[in-house]
């Protein structure tokens, strides 16, 4: 095992952050564990996404501080590691610069990505924004060591890119931590999210209140942007989002859902939420979209849904169908372990470092 081995790991936030939690902190136990030195340097720290949360909206101040503290590592630091590991891309709707500053300097890059944030510059209804980027993750990829994509729509998107090398390693949970849901109050169905995702629950509001008016329950929304509240309807708990107490309240969950928009941005995501409930032995019911289609064996560990009928149709099911709602749920778990769990992925990615740097480990 080699010891000085250096990684420098660039996420887009702290561990704060969902996306840079999942896709990069979780793993670093491990890979220090194997002899690699692990430097992790955000672009936006807790500080920034505390605020965010809060108000909605940046702090441009800190934003800029943050920006400018990326430059200074790319420019002063990066050569000093092996490898540099990127999530998503340096600064956001920035021109690429500082990959290609990594590119001329032969500092190998890997890239990782959970979300089709392509579709943030190719649909931009800013048409300098879409002219300028249009091809910006596309010029990125092409010259990327390798890139770790979450589901199959950004991997086809990779291989369309002529990445040099693609993985796909879905967002995977630590299935040591989680323990089966075990509600034995009024059926509760729940979402977890962030506020930036709040907004696919408000879409479906008028189902969710026609489920709560004919039928004694109450949604949890974990997670939950306080400040869409007021569009709600339906008879609900809005729960802050807690590293502390995240699988407490998810056992207290009888289904877990996931509504989502059918646009081309969420087609790539990578259905999360979804694994969440499963590793707490919760079956689900998800739109019929992108990833969500993978994970969901319909009609054995969850529904699929096509329409505002559907939300209605399987979430009764689930209501009056107890055992039938149990055999799911073991299903959702059994199917959850078998595929998204940290214990497992984390070979893979090790691997992926490995013969990136091409150095024995």
């Amino acid at each position: 095992m080699i010891s000085d081995l250096k990684v420098l790991f660039l996420p887009k936030h702290s561990i704060l952050g969902a996306s840079s939690r999942y896709r990069t902190f979780q793993y670093l136990p491990f890979l220090k564990k194997k002899g690699i030195f692990c430097e992790v340097r955000p672009l936006f720290n807790e500080e920034h996404l505390r605020y965010k949360y809060k108000t909605g909206e940046n702090n441009k101040l800190l934003s800029l501080i943050r920006i400018f503290d990326r430059v200074k590592v790319v420019l002063f630091e990066a050569s000093s590691y092996d490898l540099v590991v990127i999530e998503k891309e340096l600064i956001p709707y920035f021109p690429p610069l500082l990959e290609k500053y990594l590119i001329k300097r032969n500092i190998k890059y890997i890239l990782d990505y959970d979300d089709a944030i392509w579709h943030s510059y190719d649909k931009n209804k800013n048409f300098i924004i879409k002219y300028y980027r249009e091809s910006k993750i596309e010029h990125l990829m092409k010259n990327a060591e390798a890139v770790i994509c979450g589901s199959d729509y950004i991997l086809n998107y990779a291989k369309k890119s002529e990445s040099k090398k693609t993985y796909k390693i879905p967002t995977v949970v630590e299935m040591a931590k989680y323990k089966q849901a075990n509600n034995k109050g009024i059926f509760t169905i729940g979402w977890i999210g962030s506020p930036g995702t709040s907004k696919y629950i408000v879409e479906i509001n008028d189902i969710l209140k026609r489920i709560t008016d004919e039928f004694n329950v109450i949604i949890n929304l974990i997670g939950f942007d306080r400040q869409l509240e007021n569009t709600l309807s339906f008879n609900h708990l809005i729960i802050a989002w807690s590293d502390d107490t995240e699988i407490q309240e998810l056992m207290k969950l009888d289904i877990g859902i996931m509504p989502l928009s059918n646009n081309l941005f969420e087609r790539g995501k990578c259905g999360f939420k979804l694994v969440q409930y499963m590793s707490s032995g919760i079956p689900v019911i998800a739109s019929s979209v992108g990833e969500n289609n993978i994970i969901i064996d319909h009609e054995i560990n969850g529904f699929l849904v096509k329409n505002d009928n559907d939300w209605y149709t399987y979430i009764k099911y689930y209501i009056e169908h107890t055992e039938q709602r149990k055999i799911m749920g073991d299903n959702a778990l059994n199917k959850a372990k078998q595929h998204y769990t940290l214990e497992e992925k984390k070979y893979e990615y090790l691997k992926i470092i490995k013969n990136t740097i091409k150095k024995e480990v």
